[in-house]
């Protein structure tokens, strides 16, 4: 168990897209159905937000992953696919960026790495916190980590997992998702993702929040992570 927990909220945000100096997309009714609205992690400050416990430090992106990714690595793979930081392109639509203005967007990931490294401390969990849309898997939530030093104990996972099958969801291990945020650090933490399908908690078509109980079962989750809960 652990004695603080840090929420990491990446992409919980669409603030930005009508900066000029930020977005630098073309935001037409295609753009914001299709992409934004579907990739946006709504209500993730809702769902993870039922235990008030000094011990959790939440640490929230205020922009939109369309204007930088604060979860994409430095050098992230997906650069090959215009995917990286800050997006050039996704889907059928394309962005160009001044290099100059680049550079202040990927300074902004830089300021969301250094507020999570300042959250944690020696011991703690950072729990990633998602949501992922419906057409992509029938799982209801996916326990990510990654197989390095900041995978939790088997007991852990385990726990995650019992967790919410108990609760009647069905249960992805690093699937349809995996890995955790890692933001550098000069001492050891864990990190586990918890992505949730955006059907366990949404009306159907719409984002407007049709909680069922998995605010609940979040909390409680949370409440059996930290120590002497």
């Amino acid at each position: 168990m652990y004695e603080h927990i840090v929420l990491n909220e990446p992409h919980a945000s669409m603030e930005g897209l009508y900066d000029a100096e930020k977005s630098f997309w073309n935001i037409d009714a295609d753009f914001l159905n299709n992409v934004v609205i579907k990739w946006t992690d709504w209500h993730t400050d809702y769902l993870f937000h039922g235990l008030q416990d000094s011990r959790i430090r939440t640490v929230r992106f205020p922009y939109s992953r369309f204007i930088v990714d604060a979860e994409r690595l430095w050098n992230d793979p997906m650069e090959s696919i215009g995917q990286g930081i800050v997006y050039k392109e996704f889907e059928d639509y394309r962005r160009a960026i001044p290099s100059d203005q680049e550079q202040h967007l990927l300074n902004l990931w830089h300021w969301h790495q250094e507020r999570l490294s300042h959250a944690l401390q020696e011991g703690a969990l950072l729990l990633d916190c998602h949501s992922f849309p419906d057409d992509l898997s029938d799982v209801d939530i996916c326990i990510g980590y990654n197989e390095d030093w900041s995978k939790p104990s088997d007991d852990i996972i385990d726990m995650a997992v019992n967790h919410f099958m108990d609760r009647g969801y069905k249960v992805g291990v690093n699937y349809p998702y995996s890995n955790s945020e890692t933001p550098d650090c000069d001492f050891g933490y864990h990190s586990l993702m918890l992505e949730v399908n955006k059907k366990t908690y949404l009306k159907p078509g719409s984002i407007l929040l049709q909680d069922d109980g998995l605010r609940d079962d979040i909390t409680a989750f949370q409440q059996r992570l930290l120590m002497g809960s």
